[in-house]
């Protein structure tokens, strides 16, 4: 049975920013697991102290790398010390030289996903990395595919998000020259009125820099590829894994622990949410799919957006349902749990506030005073003053709705032989649901607070949840 995505990757040099997040570590898992690629580089930069080659080190030590034999990482997987805020990221001549000489296919994923970070840091890593990769693959000789990862929420501010360039905001040379000679104070002051319909400074320079793709990238095998809110794995390398807590897994954990147990937000509005294998076994595909269009007529090739979305899928459900099905999903309870779990989702702001008095405030201040007579760190202000950080972020995306159009994907789907559907599954259809949100409370448990779960221990069932 033919399987033409792993056969596309085989003997290829593939670089990778991002490698050290969570949607790169799950390209490079799957990269080293189902094919043959000859080499994976990894844009990675100094940090605090630690080299691009330890930080590297570090990242074989995750357990999704456990079943890959440490030899063939040791010999497949390089690091490349760049960083995404500086021109052509910072490389050095020497590694400009050669990526420009050896790559073949490039998957941008670096960003900062920090919704509150200010402007000029987003603007530098966001707006910056996308064009300073750019710079440096645009000379690349052997170059296949680009595929360069955005949100399906850079376009937020329409209802309806089609699988389009959209016309941007700012020239993004213009914002990048904005943020590098302006005083802070100054540009801080015009991006706040560039980007006032935009719910925070990540959807803004993600929106602004998809729009490199057609300037800087002109001339590229390249295509966009937007996916919605990315939770844990299905099934692949394991069931329910993630290594971050962004969105709804970390409002899960909370309402798992009984800490999260009233939630700013609209019950009847929908999530959109994706896992994050099968969001990265569509990016595999679609650069073996760039490359394919590409070689049968470079001079014809158009660039495209594909929106990787859960709209109409067993995963595309409204705020109640969705954590309505992972509360009620038999999952083992958390050991740290402090209140059995509960919640209660409520738009209306003024009873919120008194739910939110009665339900977290109440007993937060019992258990610190609990802790302080017992001559231990109260905790509970601090968990929760981060906690509501957290839901302010969110509060946007849990009280708006989207229609996002995933016809590119689909048709993408249609294009793959049955052995490569089945090694690089991406169709949503497929998904238990039950089963699914199963394995996120349990990979939570498991992964995150890093509880083991006896074989005889009886599942708790049925929560309570408005």
């Amino acid at each position: 049975m033919s399987s033409d995505v792993p056969n596309f990757y085989n003997g290829q040099n593939v670089l990778i920013t991002g490698g050290t997040g969570y949607l790169g570590k799950l390209i490079i898992g799957k990269l080293l697991r189902t094919t043959n690629v000859n080499n994976i580089y990894v844009i990675i930069r100094h940090k605090k102290g630690i080299s691009s080659d330890q930080r590297l080190q570090q990242l074989f030590d995750d357990m999704i790398f456990t079943n890959i034999s440490k030899d063939l990482i040791t010999q497949k997987l390089h690091a490349i010390e760049g960083d995404l805020s500086k021109t052509e990221l910072g490389l050095s001549e020497a590694d400009k030289s050669f990526v420009r000489d050896k790559v073949n296919i490039v998957f941008h994923c670096a960003a900062s996903l920090n919704m509150k970070a200010n402007l000029v840091d987003a603007v530098m890593t966001n707006v910056n990395g996308t064009a300073a990769l750019l710079d440096v693959i645009k000379e690349a000789k052997h170059l296949k595919a680009v595929v360069v990862v955005s949100t399906a929420y850079s376009y937020c501010i329409n209802k309806t998000i089609e699988e389009k360039f959209y016309e941007t905001p700012i020239n993004a040379d213009v914002l990048l020259n904005m943020a590098e000679h302006l005083k802070p104070e100054l540009f801080e002051l015009i991006g706040s009125k560039l980007s006032e319909k935009w719910p925070n400074t990540y959807t803004f320079t993600k929106a602004v820099a998809e729009s490199l793709l057609k300037t800087r990238g002109r001339g590229l095998p390249i295509a966009l590829f937007r996916p919605s809110i990315v939770t844990s794995t299905v099934s692949d390398p394991v069931a329910g894994w993630s290594d971050n807590l962004y969105g709804p897994l970390g409002v899960l954990l909370s309402t798992g622990c009984g800490i999260l147990r009233v939630f700013p937000g609209d019950n009847s509005v929908h999530m959109d949410t994706v896992p994050g294998d099968f969001a990265v076994n569509a990016m595999l595909c679609l650069a073996w799919n760039i490359h394919k269009n590409w070689e049968s007529n470079p001079n014809t090739f158009e660039q495209s957006v594909y929106n990787f979305s859960g709209y109409n899928s067993p995963l595309y459900l409204t705020t109640q349902d969705y954590s309505k099905t992972a509360l009620n999903s038999g999952y083992p309870r958390f050991k740290r749990a402090l209140f059995a779990p509960m919640l209660i989702i409520i738009y209306n702001k003024f009873i919120y506030n008194i739910l939110t008095f009665i339900l977290h405030t109440i007993p937060g201040m019992i258990l610190d005073i609990i802790s302080v007579f017992m001559r231990k760190k109260p905790r509970m202000y601090k968990i929760y003053s981060k906690m509501y950080k957290v839901t302010s972020v969110l509060l946007y995306f849990v009280s708006h709705e989207w229609k996002i159009k995933n016809d590119n994907v689909a048709a993408l789907w249609k294009k793959l032989s049955p052995s490569d559907q089945t090694l690089y599954n991406f169709d949503l259809q497929s998904i238990d649901r039950d089963e699914y949100f199963y394995n996120i409370m349990t990979g939570l448990k498991k992964y995150t607070l890093k509880e083991e779960t006896p074989n005889n221990l009886k599942p708790h069932k049925e929560r309570f949840i408005k």
